[in-house]
């Protein structure tokens, strides 16, 4: 009887041990509405569609912006998750919630600890709700769609951000670009020293954003000199 009551009693933990540790790394469902205030607050969140690549393409209903495509049908999802941090935010989408949720069972079953599933899709996301989406299109052809690109006019394939303020060094007003032509050199250097010791807002050679041309801004210039504006 007591040894009856013990293995029911370790049979109770075991499966609670179980149940924990399933929902310890369960994804959480989203609505569209708050999906969209947390995408807009916080591009830190990497947001994932899952749909094939002519879907995810194809306007008007396209792709919410920002969207990577990775799809789950292909088993391009599967393949490549470990892109993706343990840690990230990760939101998924798809047009109407089936492979999002299949998805975000997978990176459950991974062990990713920050997992959404935004119920609706975008199917909800346009139609019932709105909301912006876009196609596939590459302005500057360096291989990023624009909703994608640091830089959407200015052909940057590395993507430079070395001030990480998710504008790229050479749509940057803070990088030494002054002249708009790579390298940064003397032509750059002239453009400053137009500036230099100058105040004021709007100033060419002000790339600290104080207002004022000095010799910080000339440090900022010396750190880059002769690289390329998609050169870290």
């Amino acid at each position: 009887m007591v040894k009856n009551k013990i293995t029911f009693c370790l049979g109770i933990q075991i499966w609670m041990l179980c149940f924990f540790c399933a929902n310890l790394f369960a994804h959480i469902d989203i609505n569209i509405p708050d999906a969209n205030v947390m995408l807009a607050s916080d591009p830190n969140i990497i947001l994932v569609d899952v749909r094939e690549l002519s879907s995810y393409c194809t306007y008007p209903i396209g792709h919410v912006p920002g969207a990577l495509c990775y799809p789950w049908n292909s088993d391009y999802f599967e393949e490549h998750y470990t892109d993706f941090d343990i840690n990230d935010i990760i939101f998924i989408i798809c047009y109407s919630g089936g492979r999002s949720n299949s998805a975000a069972n997978f990176l459950d079953g991974e062990g990713y600890n920050y997992v959404y599933d935004i119920l609706g899709g975008t199917g909800d996301w346009y139609f019932d709700y709105g909301y912006t989406t876009v196609g596939c299109v590459d302005f500057d052809e360096d291989g990023l769609n624009d909703d994608l690109d640091n830089c959407p006019l200015v052909y940057n394939p590395a993507q430079a951000d070395s001030d990480g303020d998710y504008i790229g060094n050479c749509c940057d007003d803070n990088f030494p670009y002054l002249d708009g032509f790579d390298p940064v050199d003397f032509f750059d250097l002239a453009i400053l020293a137009l500036d230099w010791m100058d105040t004021g807002i709007n100033l060419v050679g002000d790339l600290d954003g104080d207002n004022t041309v000095n010799e910080k801004d000339l440090q900022i210039l010396s750190q880059f000199w002769l690289k390329d504006c998609d050169e870290e």
